[in-house]
Formats: C-alpha cells, structure tokens, sequence
C-alpha cells in the first residue's frame, strides 16, 4: 500500500520538490537530488583499509537540529579518519553541516522515498552503514538498506504520541522498515516503548538518553551580539510575535525585544505585524542595528541564535504558544539562561521534564502568565538572582546527563 501511494503521488511530489528548491533556495542541486537524479560518485575505498568496522559512515540527519545532535558523533568519526556522509532534507541543515565540517565531510540531500533513487544514492556514495538521527522512518529507504546488507541504526530515536495514530496502512510500512533496523538507541524509556508498540524488535531497542545533552562539551562563548540588555524570542512561529510583542508593550519595559524567527523567510509578514503595532524595528537584513529608540530587533538571518542565546538576559522559546510541539530548549540551557515556554512542548517532552525537575525551565500556559513571568523576572527587586537561579538549575540538569555522549561512543564501537 505504501508503495503504491508513493506511485501515485509521484507527480504531485515532483511538483512540491520544484516549489521547495525555489521557496527553500536550494537551488538546482537541491531539486535533482531529492528527485534522485544526481549524485555525486564518491571513490572507493582503499582495498588495504581496515574492515573490522565500518569506515565509510552515513549518517542521515534531518534538519539544522539533527545536524546539532550528530556533531559530536561526527567529529569523533572524523578523529579516526572515517568518512562521513551527511545527508539532510533541508538546505538549511545542509548549510550548517557544510559550515561545521566543510570539506571534511561528504554532502547530499536524502532522495524521496522511490526505490531507484535510494538505488541511485547508494551505487554512487558506497556507504557500509547508515546512521538515522531521531525520527526518520523511510520503508523504502529501508528496504533497499536492507536488499543492498546495508546496517541500519537509528541514533537519539525519538517518536512522538503522534505518529502512533498514524493510519494503519502507514503504521505497517513503519513496522516492516522498523524490523530493519539494529540498533535502535533510544533517547528516553518512553520513546523507546513507542517504537517497539510501531513495530521495533524489543532485543533491537536500548535506552542510552538525549545525545543532544552532549552539546555541552563543545560550547562555544561569542562576542556580544548587541549592547543593550535585551529578551529573546527564539524560533517564534506564525501569530507569535504578534501577540508576544503586543502583550510585551503592555509592560512598558525598557528592554529591547529581540525576534528570531523560526523561517527567516517570514520577515515581510513580521514586519508588516510590527507596522500595524506602531513599534520602533529595526531588521538585521536590512543592514540595520538596534539604537537606543529600537523596541523591537527583528533577527532574520539564519546561524545567528547562539551568540544572542548567550548574553540575552532570558529566552522565550517559540513554536510552544501554537500547536508545534516547541523547539529545542537545550542550547540556551547551555549558556544558562531563564527559559521561558508555552505550553506546547510535545516535541521536547523529555527535555523540558528534565529542566523543570531541577528547577532550569518555567512552563506558562498562556500569554498572560508569560507577562507576569517577564514581570516578575524583570522587574522585581530580586530579579537578577531569580534569572540566576534558573540558569542554574538548567546547567545542573546538563550535567546530570554529561555521560551520554559516551554511551552512544560505546554502542556505536567509536573508541
């Protein structure tokens, strides 16, 4: 049934793909390799070259997050001279990856879900083993893993509630791709007890945490990215940054407003929402900078949320105050900031779990508990040792989990 829905989807999907490379600018190399026209051939390996493990790895990461969440994976890689493959969905994870590794690494974007161009990929690329970051279930592209004896492991394996409801026809194409797969290392005991309901064999399935808690090892501290104090909004969705900065004007806050968007791509409309709101902006694309009558910064480049995760006095996570299941709120942990979310957090359940038990995350259910929140956080006399205890209790959280990393080295034989 799944193969002949993709059949018959093909000519709707070869459309989608045209739209994407244009809506996404991935260009033409984007196009022809998601429609699995093209790749390019990479040489054999050497005859002499040790094949007690696998020494040409693919490692297939979804998105800019996924990307993240295999760094350490790959430089380990890269340390012993394996080569690495990295395939993604999205040119903004394959911007990233080409900006941590440059040439150290192979690049493609991951063909559909049709058997010769999955074929396609492996007759030019020659991997010995694929490596899936969290969610990725392709039956296709597992089947023919599997045709070509290709190892197939899943890493940091997170499902959601979600794609249990899947349609049954769907739900057995996913169970069959899951039998492929050995191991699958899992992220928490609850993703863990989803894939074997989908269809993973429980022998198969380990528990080994959040590799994205690795991160920590490799902070990188930046410069000050703007002189006056300033509140984060990072990775805010549509209808957001409306209600946000409307509530936030309420306040009267000398603060400056800081938006990052999660699509860059919805600057107009933004600014557009700012207009109507009567607020002071300034767009970084646009060339500007924050001055002191600035009540709103809007940050619409792509790459620039580390630094300003870094020095931001706090840090509302988007994509939690509409249904998106919120963002990774791991990285402005890392520089321990006081986080602040809605309350969908669907994706990052185990994260946010973790962040609250130890006292490093504050959930608010609405808008209006946000403000009090920023009030509280901002404005009272004990303010900056409450941010600092927040922080803090986000730091202590990491660092309960600072051995995953090397459980992960360890089930993966990178020694």
């Amino acid at each position: 049934m799944y193969t002949l829905m993709t059949r018959i989807l093909s000519p709707l999907l070869w459309l989608l793909v045209a739209v994407e490379a244009v809506k996404r600018r991935g260009g033409w190399t984007f196009f022809v390799q998601r429609l699995g026209l093209w790749f390019a051939t990479l040489p054999p390996l050497p005859a002499t070259i040790n094949t007690s493990a696998p020494q040409r790895i693919w490692l297939h990461c979804a998105s800019v997050g996924e990307v993240k969440a295999a760094q350490p994976l790959i430089n380990a890689l890269l340390n012993q001279s394996r080569q690495v493959v990295v395939t993604t969905n999205t040119p903004t994870g394959l911007a990233l990856a080409k900006t941590l590794w440059q040439d150290r690494v192979f690049y493609a974007y991951l063909p559909l879900d049709w058997g010769f161009a999955v074929n396609h990929f492996l007759k030019r690329t020659q991997p010995q083993t694929l490596w899936v970051l969290e969610t990725e279930i392709w039956p296709t592209l597992y089947k023919v893993c599997a045709q070509h004896g290709l190892p197939i492991c899943i890493i940091n394996g997170r499902l959601s509630q979600k794609t249990l409801a899947a349609p049954n026809w769907l739900k057995t194409a996913y169970r069959q791709a899951l039998r492929q797969v050995n191991p699958l290392l899992a992220r928490s005991p609850e993703d863990a007890q989803r894939f074997i309901e989908l269809g993973a064999l429980p022998q198969h399935v380990q528990v080994l945490g959040n590799l994205k808690y690795s991160q920590q090892h490799s902070l990188t501290h930046h410069a000050r990215p703007i002189t006056q104090p300033y509140v984060l909004l990072a990775s805010s969705h549509h209808n957001e940054e409306q209600h946000i900065v409307q509530h936030w004007l309420t306040l009267q806050r000398p603060e400056l407003m800081v938006i990052v968007p999660r699509h860059p791509r919805r600057s107009s409309a933004i600014q557009q929402q700012l207009k109507q709101l009567n607020v002071v902006y300034n767009v970084a694309s646009l060339g500007q900078v924050p001055t002191a009558q600035t009540q709103v910064f809007l940050d619409d480049q792509f790459g620039k949320l580390m630094p300003l995760f870094e020095h931001a006095q706090l840090v509302i996570m988007g994509g939690s105050f509409v249904p998106k299941g919120g963002h990774n709120v791991l990285e402005p942990a890392l520089y321990g900031r006081a986080i602040l979310t809605g309350p969908d957090m669907s994706d990052f359940e185990a994260e946010t779990a973790l962040l609250k038990s130890h006292g490093g995350l504050i959930q608010c259910q609405d808008y209006q508990e946000l403000m009090q929140q920023l009030n509280r956080l901002l404005s009272d006399h004990d303010a900056p040792a409450l941010r600092e205890n927040l922080g803090q209790g986000a730091r202590t959280a990491l660092n309960s989990q600072k051995n995953n990393l090397q459980r992960y080295l360890n089930a993966l034989n990178i020694l």
